[in-house]
């Protein structure tokens, strides 16, 4: 079901940055499969994926395209590679391919419109776990960025295919809804696992929590960070700003 891209030399392409489109929905589907797996969330949240990918696909596929359907609320990024002369070109590539995405929720205060994501349905998931993850979030919001109100953006989702780590693109998907609360004066705020926490401590978020998910009756639980980014608090040196741009993590 997840497309293996053709690996290519560092020379052969180029990564930018764009506002998705439904047309990149499946594309967007892809990535996501392939890029969360080794977070501990998706193991926790949808231990039967293997057995039942058919409905891992649907679901996912779906999450992103209730996304698309509300853009006063999310905005969806990709990162995606282009084998064409870039200098040459007026338009997108069709060969251009999307190996990262994120979404940021630039409205958290505006209630989500889309489903339950077949929670009671979906053979891939643990309905238990969904419903333990959803509340634990929604109670992590509130006690530890409830504070910033309607001023801050919060980082949804950031998945980038294995394949293409470390070159650049978490980085890029990041400092573009940094960026955009620095200059709004809000604050940027995300949940993290701990395979995520080190690339956002080192583009200057700052952790203010964190949170055990844990379903009733049960002893697996899972650990997520809270952190923020308050570009009016932060304390980096000039020296780090000025390399931040060449810190590519992911």
């Amino acid at each position: 079901m997840v497309d293996r891209p053709t690996p290519l030399t560092a020379q052969a392409y180029e990564i930018k940055l764009n506002i998705a489109t439904k047309a990149q929905l499946d594309d967007i589907a892809r990535v996501a499969q392939a890029g969360f797996p080794d977070d501990p969330e998706w193991n926790y949240r949808f231990p039967d994926r293997k057995d039942h990918p058919k409905d891992n696909w649907k679901w996912t596929r779906r999450e992103y395209e209730e996304f698309f359907e509300q853009p006063d609320k999310y905005t969806i990024l990709v990162v995606a590679t282009d084998t064409e002369d870039a200098a040459n070109r007026t338009q997108a590539s069709e060969n251009a391919k999307v190996v990262a995405i994120a979404v940021w929720d630039t409205a958290p205060l505006t209630e989500s419109k889309g489903g339950d994501l077949g929670i009671c349905e979906r053979r891939d998931a643990d309905w238990r776990h969904m419903k333990a993850f959803a509340e634990a979030l929604k109670e992590a919001f509130d006690k530890y960025f409830g504070r910033y109100k309607e001023k801050q953006y919060h980082l949804w989702l950031l998945a980038t295919h294995p394949d293409y780590r470390r070159q650049g693109a978490g980085t890029m998907l990041c400092r573009w809804g940094m960026d955009k609360a620095k200059k709004d004066g809000y604050a940027a705020t995300v949940f993290s696992s701990p395979m995520g926490r080190k690339l956002y401590e080192h583009l200057g978020f700052k952790s203010v929590g964190s949170i055990y998910v844990q379903a009733e009756h049960e002893t697996e639980k899972l650990t997520v960070d809270c952190l923020e980014y308050n570009a009016g608090k932060d304390s980096s040196s000039s020296i780090f700003n000025y390399l931040l741009p060449w810190i590519w993590w992911y």
